[in-house]
């Protein structure tokens, strides 16, 4: 079965990743655990909110300039 819209595979991997990210930094261990009188929890959370879109604008900037303009590619899908 055909999905709704064509998504590149660097965009379906991202998103896969941000999600195991999130389900595993909301396990009951990460709130046990503690570094540097945080918990684990908190840490997880800090880098997945500096590293989300750190990574999207990465990637957005590397699919732009691998796109000719005028054609597209997998930039604009």
């Amino acid at each position: 079965m055909k999905s709704f819209f064509p998504m590149a595979w660097g965009d379906l991997a991202y998103l896969v990743l941000l999600v195991v990210f999130a389900v595993v930094s909301f396990l009951p261990w990460s709130r046990d655990l503690t570094l540097g009188n945080m918990a684990m929890l908190g840490w997880l959370m800090a880098a997945l909110m500096v590293l989300s879109p750190l990574i999207a604008l990465l990637r957005l900037t590397l699919v732009r300039r691998s796109d000719p303009p005028g054609e597209e590619g997998e930039g604009e899908r």
